[in-house]
């Protein structure tokens, strides 16, 4: 992948909180600015996407809500609503389920739902969100964290990459389809995906790379293989992105993305680019 530009986000926007920390963790692109959530804080933040540090453009969008944060974000144009998914919460019956918030284009708030899917562990839940609508219905994909939807250890065998497909079933969102990803995808983690008609992205916290599909809608599957794409590496081959959280695509060849912040396993190389908005483009050549 090749950099076209980033900033921190700090440019932009002041931390709600306190403490200057900006956990970026999704993004989504409409109408001349980015949208952007954060793992520290529930509420959005609205970037202009000419980027330019200190512009009165950039601002916070809509009211905090109560809760640590959000994974991801998404936005379906045919409903012109934002849906915020938080990872995993305790459910009333015992298991750790996602929740999705949903929210209009002014963010006034709509409604959470449930999504009826267990996880085993509250922090290796659903990590990505995105919206498509497929024979007049609203879907939704959300991206599981680890390898076939497990924690620990089994969570971290690469090959196994999980997309659930949901739709709205009154209170709560139901798993209709699962996505499987090629087993070429030996990503670590899967931390965000976004869709582009037929075309599909996901990116990994852990291995630093970027995947490209073909989604075949009437049956959930990928056509083929698809191409992986290392983001920025020294030359040594060290990744100098670590931790890469949110995509959405920009145009056929480029996409916006969003860093949370480098925690102390980190090395300095990863510290100067968390906490960021990025815009990359894909190279010609890539390896598969």
């Amino acid at each position: 992948m090749t950099l076209v530009v980033e900033r921190k986000m700090s440019d932009f926007l002041e931390a709600p909180k306190g403490g200057g920390v900006l956990e970026a963790s999704g993004v989504v692109a409409k109408d001349g600015y980015y949208y952007v959530i954060f793992d520290n804080v529930r509420r959005i933040a609205r970037v202009h996407s000419s980027l330019q540090p200190g512009s009165k453009k950039h601002s916070w969008f809509g009211k905090t809500r109560e809760g640590e944060g959000y994974e991801d974000i998404a936005f379906s144009r045919p409903r012109r609503r934002f849906y915020l998914l938080i990872e995993a919460e305790k459910h009333p019956d015992g298991t750790y389920k996602a929740l999705i918030d949903e929210c209009d284009e002014d963010a006034r708030y709509k409604s959470r739902r449930w999504v009826d899917f267990s996880f085993e562990q509250r922090n290796t839940g659903f990590e990505g969100l995105s919206a498509v609508r497929w024979k007049g219905r609203d879907h939704l994909l959300a991206l599981c964290e680890g390898n076939r939807c497990r924690a620990g250890r089994k969570g971290k065998k690469p090959g196994g990459g999980r997309i659930h497909v949901l739709q709205r079933a009154r209170t709560v969102w139901k798993p209709v389809a699962t996505i499987a990803l090629p087993p070429n995808v030996k990503f670590r983690d899967y931390s965000a995906v976004s869709l582009r008609g037929t075309r599909i992205a996901v990116i990994s916290q852990e291995t630093s790379r970027l995947w490209i599909g073909t989604l075949r809608f009437r049956d959930w599957t990928i056509v083929g293989r698809g191409a992986i794409y290392d983001f920025p590496r020294t030359r040594k081959g060290n990744p100098k992105y670590c931790t890469l959280e949110g995509l959405c695509w920009l145009s056929p060849r480029t996409f916006v993305l969003v860093s949370d912040l480098c925690k102390g396993k980190y090395s300095r190389r990863c510290r100067k680019r968390d906490q960021s908005i990025h815009i990359f483009q894909v190279p010609t050549r890539h390896r598969r």
